[in-house]
């Protein structure tokens, strides 16, 4: 009767006004750029809050589908319902929850073969998964609460089906598992949408991981492995989910339980925006509650984490609440699967103070300045129960002795003080030109000066990553090169765009020239202004060397004066594009001339740049004395006649 009644509470409950909208009220995309996580707009970003996984044991039995059959598609959506209450809760920051984060395990209940019996284990995936159910459940369980989460203002965290079994092996069932799931969810086009505030997290809580030869070498008996094992095992699973167009953050585990990073020193993850996934509990790194020193965490932290010095970490899992270990017969202290001490707390894996252990890991945390953080449930964060029930959001243990102890409590207090330091900007992008001002046309455009406002909005760049690693307009993402102090735009890829705001001073037709270079035959782009397209194709001429360019011309249709978004759209992938620039038509045909040569007619006296200066008649071929009233003394003056458009450069003296 209990779980029909928890059922009931989810549909009538009081209201807690309206959802929060999170810390942020947004989620601008993230990338990793140093060691920091930072949005479009360079602030760097770490975040706090929870972890949690849509399974009815672990959920407490705050919901149930037995009634339907389990875990099947008609249940789907009381999970989802009881994860919407979850965010409702951890992100009311009306009622103090500021959590920004969340850790979103792919349940392995709802991925099982049929028949496949788990025996309490999580470990048995490789050879019990059905990779129909993966893709299945994707689609109705885990992409909805991850949207749900992100609507709340949540960045997510996706975490595989289970846990790894306790040795692993470069080329082993496991490692063919980790690669099929994350190929599938890699795939899914809203995943890729969704890369800017979606992170994959390659495993959980590997313990050891072997080398294709089963070998693992190490300092010592037990020790830091010092081979390449870890980076064999999962850089073939990053180089699947990057070729599969996913361009959002990667989280690498390490070895003993996420605990030890050590090889990646020699054997480096081969990739530009992943960062470190940690675990980190009382006991581990030096530090309990007997033995609590914030140099000594931070020291043996980077040691055991040394990328944290070079990329940006998020600790997966943490929790702690007072209580005292449990010992044997022989007075020797009980130890859990783990390697966690057994002990009696308030139901966290981790026994510990704040005052104490507590302490010492924030001072670490805040040292390095660059370390995320998830609480490894829901319900070390926020009495789920009383919320439930009441509508009320307030700390867990609430009401046990010494709560103040707890993770929840101190958490309570430490996500608000980190959210009101983060300087992340949540304010809609707004297309503004590059520096300030439009561009003059006629004139000449630098491409990679393109406007400001970030992806979808002043560019589509189809991946994340600016192959080109130049620090100008460092952070867009936009394949930007230097080559020698030349900057240009490269591996340009069919259907990107960029786009510049121009300000045309008059109404005409223009030709539009372009420095590229491509060894492709095909490759080729086109002009856009104000979304109407304004040039047919234009062929990249093959040079046959990235570094060797040359000019291509077109002309546009009649352009309107006044200021306007030019876009430059690639049609065919591969080619560099250093610059273009719009002459008003007939520039190009400028005829060296004396003064006595100009025939007769109607013409407009133009400047340098195309620009129309007057107008002057011609009834005999012209005198030299005609000309220099117009020009003064000496000078260079261009005329362009009505009749055939052709502009006579002439020399008066």
């Amino acid at each position: 009767m209990k779980l029909k009644i928890f059922t009931l509470l989810l549909a009538a409950m009081p209201a807690v006004a309206s959802y929060s909208q999170g810390v942020y009220g947004c989620t601008p995309d993230l990338h990793v750029e140093g060691n920091q996580l930072r949005d479009p707009y360079g602030n760097p970003v770490v975040l706090h809050g929870v972890m949690d996984t849509p399974s009815m044991w672990f959920n407490n039995d705050r919901w149930t589908s037995w009634d339907l059959g389990g875990y099947v598609p008609e249940a789907t959506p009381r999970a989802c319902a009881y994860f919407s209450k979850i965010f409702d809760a951890i992100t009311d920051t009306n009622q103090g929850a500021y959590c920004d984060l969340f850790r979103l395990h792919m349940e392995p209940s709802w991925l099982r073969k049929e028949g496949a019996d788990s025996k309490g284990r999580e470990d048995d995936m490789a050879v019990n998964y059905d990779r129909d159910k993966v893709k299945l459940y994707l689609e109705k369980l885990f992409i909805p609460i991850a949207e749900d989460a992100n609507a709340h203002g949540l960045y997510v965290i996706m975490r595989p089906p289970g846990v790894c079994p306790e040795d692993i092996q470069v080329g082993d069932a496991y490692q063919r598992y980790l690669l099929d799931v994350w190929d599938i969810v890699s795939q899914n086009e809203k995943v890729k949408e969704y890369a800017g505030w979606l992170s994959l997290e390659l495993a959980n809580e590997p313990v050891r991981v072997k080398d294709a030869n089963g070998n693992r070498p190490t300092d010592g008996a037990w020790g830091p492995a010092n081979g390449p094992a870890k980076t064999d095992f999962f850089q073939p699973i990053i180089d699947k989910i990057r070729s599969n167009g996913f361009t959002g953050v990667i989280w690498v585990p390490g070895e003993g339980y996420q605990s030890s990073y050590e090889s990646y020193t020699t054997y480096p993850i081969r990739d530009d925006n992943f960062g470190y996934a940690v675990h980190v509990y009382p006991g581990w790194y030096g530090n309990d509650d007997n033995s609590a020193n914030a140099q000594t965490f931070i020291s043996n932290f980077q040691k055991q984490v040394p990328g944290v010095v070079s990329n940006p970490v998020v600790i997966t899992e943490i929790d702690w609440s007072p209580g005292s270990i449990v010992y044997d017969a022989n007075g020797q202290p009980k130890k859990k699967y783990d390697g966690n001490y057994e002990t009696e707390n308030f139901g966290t894996w981790g026994t510990a103070s704040t005052s104490k252990w507590g302490s010492a890991f924030k001072t670490m945390k805040d040292h390095f300045g660059n370390i995320s953080m998830n609480l490894t449930s829901t319900t070390d964060f926020v009495d789920m129960d009383y919320f439930l029930e009441s509508g009320i959001v307030r700390p867990s243990f609430s009401g046990k002795a010494n709560h103040e102890e707890s993770c929840s409590y101190a958490c309570w207090k430490w996500y608000k003080e980190y959210a009101s330091n983060n300087n992340i900007t949540c304010k809609e992008p707004v297309q503004e030109p590059f520096l300030g001002t439009a561009f003059q046309v006629p004139g000449k455009i630098e491409a990679e000066d393109f406007d400001e406002g970030g992806e979808g909005v002043s560019f589509h760049d189809e991946e994340r990553a600016n192959n080109g690693d130049s620090d100008y307009r460092k952070g867009y993402g936009v394949d930007v090169k230097d080559v020698d102090g030349n900057i240009r735009l490269g591996w340009t890829v069919k259907g990107e765009w960029l786009e510049y705001t121009v300000n045309i001073q008059e109404t005409s037709k223009y030709t539009i020239t372009a420095l590229v270079s491509t060894d492709n035959d095909e490759a080729s782009f086109h002009f856009m202004l104000d979304d109407e397209v304004i040039t047919d194709e234009i062929k990249a001429t093959n040079t046959g060397d990235w570094n060797t360019l040359v000019e291509v011309k077109t002309e546009t249709k009649e352009l309107p004066a006044g200021e306007h978004v030019l876009k430059l759209v690639v049609d065919n992938s591969f080619f560099d594009i250093d610059w273009f620039k719009l002459d008003l038509l007939g520039l190009t045909q400028v005829a060296d001339a004396t003064a006595d040569l100009v025939p007769s007619g109607g013409y407009w006296v133009v400047n340098t740049l195309g620009q129309k200066q007057g107008h002057l008649s011609v009834e005999s071929p012209s005198s030299l004395s005609t000309l220099r009233t117009l020009c003064g003394a000496s000078g260079i003056l261009f005329l362009q006649s009505e009749e055939t458009g052709i502009v006579y450069k002439v020399q008066v003296k």
